[in-house]
């Protein structure tokens, strides 16, 4: 009689016998699911919608203002404003795994060696 290989196939082997997994049924592991309560409030609710709020209009405002008063309008992700204000240290690629000079090998051995 040959033994059956140790390969997973989602049943236990036993010599050429194959018997069903205890734990799980054909149909999947579903006895351990966890049981749904009611969360005492309602979901999924229509919202009413009131527009923009004020603050945002009053932020949006005082920006407008300021742009005419200074005679400058602010841009915000243009490809002039990210060549203006590109952050230059991203660009270098920093060696995080430096290969160790002969020196420090040799260190190395001998703390290793003591």
């Amino acid at each position: 009689m040959e033994k059956a290989s140790k390969m997973w196939t989602g049943y236990v082997q036993l010599d050429s016998e194959e018997k069903s997994d205890p734990i799980c049924s054909s149909a999947g592991c579903t006895q351990y699911k966890h049981k749904k309560t009611p969360l005492g409030y309602a979901l999924n609710y229509p919202v009413v919608n009131n527009g923009v709020d004020r603050d945002i209009e009053d932020s949006h405002a005082s920006l407008a203002d300021a742009q005419a008063n200074l005679g400058h309008e602010w841009e915000f992700g243009t490809k002039a404003s990210k060549a203006k204000w590109h952050n230059v240290a991203k660009d270098t690629l920093y060696d995080f795994a430096p290969k160790l000079t002969g020196d420090m090998i040799a260190t190395a051995k001998n703390l290793q060696d003591s």
